[in-house]
């Protein structure tokens, strides 16, 4: 499966777009794993989500970082990553 962050592949193939995909990694203490493990995470299952589709890349894929802590309770602040991407599946060849 092909990743780009860039909004289309630049190797030429004709692509019809299934539709844009979502995967989010679990929470995790945010001073706990770095970011670049969490992305990773996320670009796995995005991967996997966009395979159940049938697609063979996804592009324009972008990251969301949600974190989250309460300022009442005592606690650690928690993390999460969330990658999106449009799911494309190259046309194939009559």
């Amino acid at each position: 499966m092909q990743v780009s962050f860039a909004d289309a592949l630049d190797d030429g193939r004709a692509k019809t777009v299934i539709g844009r995909v979502r995967a989010t990694s679990r929470w995790r203490a945010a001073d706990g794993m770095g970011s670049e493990a969490e992305r990773k995470a996320a670009i796995e299952a995005l991967m996997r989500e966009a395979a159940e589709y049938g697609a063979d890349a996804v592009v324009d894929v972008r990251f969301e970082v949600d974190d989250i802590k309460r300022h009442d309770i005592d606690g650690v602040a928690l993390r999460r990553v969330t990658a999106t991407g449009l799911a494309v599946r190259f046309a194939r060849a009559a």
